[in-house]
């Protein structure tokens, strides 16, 4: 791998990192300004929250499939400079009558965009960025974007407090027009293939998508095994607050010090997989390995806990951290190599779609048999996905095996 870093690596990061940080921006301040308002109305942040959810599920695979057949870098630059007039337009709103519509209006409209934004993003990668360089990139942009969501939303509060909610929202829409511009400054590196042109059917060409990964074996493998994953991850976040509770009386604020952890052995795993994620790209046992990781630093809670120690306690939450960075760093990168570049954005599209729709079926299904009171819950979620890693292995060699005899 080439030493240095890259002009378009550089400015796809850039444009990400700043993305992601007006995105931050974008939900404090609504949020803020809905709780302000509309304090006896719960409803309405409901609606909020979930109008985004609702919209990257319809919309996802129709993302997918213009980033197929559209121009890559031209559509990442519209949805950006979308996104920025959604936000320019809006703090116009802010403090008037029909503030609760137009917020929810424009958070569901920017989930919109962004359904288009991020498989197309994705997918960019591969036509901006060296195939040997693409984990090296994936690393590091991941370990940025962990930054920013530490940092993200005390900076948000401050911004707040000195420009207010009108002025964060136009520092919003500041962010994503800066992210368009640096996109405009990118160059194609490596030759693509033709593409193949689309059959001008959205439907026609989801289900093309769907066909290929099903004629891709190890793809669609690693595509049930995230939804999977998510489903255990959805009871992972659904217990996590609760640790609260279940050191009362031991520890103090341990939600907020485990969140830290994770985010600190995030950002870790980002830098220490940088340095080896274009080596482990094509190799899956590898990524089942940091999957298992995260299974067993969770069995290791409840076994950690009766010792009474804080530091010993928050330990398999970092170590939850650098090992699920590692496995979604190396899955990225491996989608971003190995899959047809004429169906790479429907193939992550189908992956955030089923995503999207795994968390909330995890997190109700862990509501309504886990006991959240309890620190030995967290041996089910890493039970349940050391289970899955060794499912996952022998899946590996049942496809392995197809694949000679074929």
């Amino acid at each position: 791998m080439e030493k240095g870093i890259k002009k378009n690596e550089a400015l796809l990061w850039l444009g990400s990192w700043t993305s992601r940080f007006g995105n931050i921006v974008f939900d404090y301040a609504n949020s803020i300004s809905i709780v302000s308002f509309f304090a006896g109305k719960p409803i309405v942040l409901a609606l909020y929250q979930s109008s985004e959810t609702i919209i990257q599920i319809i919309f996802n695979l129709v993302g997918g499939v213009k980033a197929d057949n559209g121009n890559r870098k031209r559509l990442v630059i519209i949805t950006d400079i979308l996104a920025g007039l959604i936000c320019f337009v809006l703090s116009f709103f802010i403090n008037s009558g029909r503030m609760a519509m137009v917020v929810i209006a424009a958070n569901a409209l920017l989930a919109l965009v962004y359904a288009f934004n991020s498989p197309t993003y994705k997918s960019l990668v591969r036509e901006m960025i060296y195939k040997d360089r693409i984990g090296f990139y994936n690393s590091i942009a991941h370990a940025g974007s962990e930054i920013i969501g530490i940092t993200g939303p005390i900076l948000s509060v401050g911004l707040v407090a000195v420009i207010g909610t009108r002025g964060a929202l136009l520092f919003d829409a500041v962010t994503f027009f800066v992210s368009a511009l640096l996109e405009c400054c990118l160059v194609r590196v490596v030759e693509t293939p033709s593409k193949v042109k689309g059959s001008q059917n959205v439907i026609t060409d989801i289900i093309e998508g769907i066909k290929y990964l099903l004629s891709e074996r190890q793809i669609f493998f690693l595509v049930i095994l995230s939804a999977l994953v998510n489903f255990f991850l959805a009871g992972y976040n659904l217990l996590l607050p609760y640790t609260d509770v279940m050191y009362k009386g031991i520890f103090d604020n341990f939600y907020s010090k485990a969140l830290a952890m994770e985010a600190a052995g995030g950002i870790l795993g980002s830098l220490v997989i940088s340095k080896a994620a274009d080596r482990f790209k094509d190799n899956v046992y590898i990524m089942i390995l940091f999957l298992s990781g995260t299974g067993i630093a969770m069995l290791a809670e409840p076994i950690i806990a009766p010792l009474q120690n804080m530091y010993l306690c928050l330990i398999p939450f970092a170590l939850f951290g650098i090992a699920l960075t590692s496995f979604n760093i190396i899955l990225m990168s491996h989608v971003q190599v190995s899959v047809d570049e004429n169906f790479l954005g429907r193939v992550f599209s189908i992956i955030f779609t089923v995503a999207v729709l795994f968390m909330p079926v995890g997190s109700f299904s862990f509501s309504s048999f886990v006991d959240a009171k309890s620190v030995g819950s967290f041996a089910i979620v890493g039970g349940g996905i050391v289970i899955l890693s060794l499912f996952s292995l022998i899946m590996l060699k049942v496809i392995g095996s197809r694949k000679c005899s074929d």
